[in-house]
C-alpha cells in the first residue's frame, strides 16, 4: 500500500471512531465516514467492505497500541510482580493518553462481526494470563486455578469503574489508583505482606507515548 493509501485508510479510521463516539454505531454508514474523512466514497471502498470492515480493522489497530505498550511493559522485567505493575501502569497510561481510542471501545457494537467479539474475548484472555503466571510464583502451582486470575481481574474492572466515577477524574487518574488493583492482584499469589507493599510502591517513570 502506497503512503496515500496509508494515510486514507487512516483518515477513515479515525473517522470511524468520530462518527460512532458522535452517533453510535448504528447510525454510523460509509458515506458518513468518508466525508468526515474528506474523502469520497469511491476512497471508503477501497480499502473497507463496510462499516463492520472498518470498525474491525480500528479496533485491532487500536488494540495494537495497547497490546504493545501494557505486554512490552511486562516483558521488560525480570520479575512476575515488577511485570505486572509495569504492565499495570502502562494500562493506566493508555486510558490517559488515548481517550478516544478508549471511548470508541466501549461504544456497543452490535452490528459488527463475531471476529471482533471473538478478538475482544482473546484479548481479555491475554490479560488474564499475565495475572495468571502468578501460579508460578507459589510453592505448589496446580493448587491455584485459572479461575482464580479471571476473577481478580473482575475485581479490579469492577473496582477500577467505580472508583474513577467516584473521583470523577475520569481515565486520566487511573494511574492513582494502580496500587491498589495490584493489591487486588498480588495477594493470592504472595499474600497479605507483598500486597500491602504494593500500596506504598511509586509508580514507574512514564514512558513517550508510541505512535500507531
Amino acid at each position: 500500500m502506497s503512503d496515500s493509501g496509508a494515510s486514507e485508510r487512516e483518515q477513515l479510521m479515525d473517522a470511524l471512531m468520530d462518527e460512532v463516539i458522535g452517533r453510535g454505531y448504528e447510525a454510523t454508514d460509509e458515506a458518513a465516514i468518508a466525508a468526515r474523512a474528506g474523502l469520497d466514497r469511491a476512497a471508503f471502498d477501497r480499502h473497507f467492505s463496510g462499516v463492520a470492515d472498518c470498525y474491525e480493522q480500528t479496533y485491532k489497530r487500536n488494540y495494537a497500541v495497547f497490546d504493545r505498550l501494557v505486554f512490552g511493559a511486562f516483558e521488560a522485567q525480570a520479575s512476575w510482580r515488577d511485570g505486572l505493575r509495569a504492565s499495570a501502569y502502562a494500562a493506566a497510561r493508555y486510558l490517559r493518553d488515548y481517550d478516544r481510542e478508549v471511548r470508541f471501545g466501549v461504544i456497543p457494537a452490535l452490528g459488527a462481526s463475531e471476529q471482533v467479539a471473538a478478538y475482544r474475548d482473546r484479548s481479555f484472555q491475554r490479560i488474564v494470563d499475565l495475572i495468571d503466571a502468578g501460579r508460578q510464583e507459589t510453592e505448589n502451582p496446580e493448587a491455584i486455578g485459572r479461575g482464580v486470575a479471571e476473577s481478580t481481574l473482575g475485581s479490579i474492572y469492577e473496582t477500577l469503574v467505580r472508583r474513577l466515577g467516584e473521583e470523577g477524574g475520569g481515565a486520566r487518574s487511573a494511574e492513582d489508583f494502580v496500587p491498589e488493583m495490584m493489591y487486588i492482584a498480588v495477594r493470592p499469589y504472595l499474600g497479605q505482606e507483598a500486597a500491602r507493599e504494593e500500596l506504598s510502591i511509586p509508580p514507574p517513570p512514564d514512558a513517550t507515548v508510541p505512535s500507531r
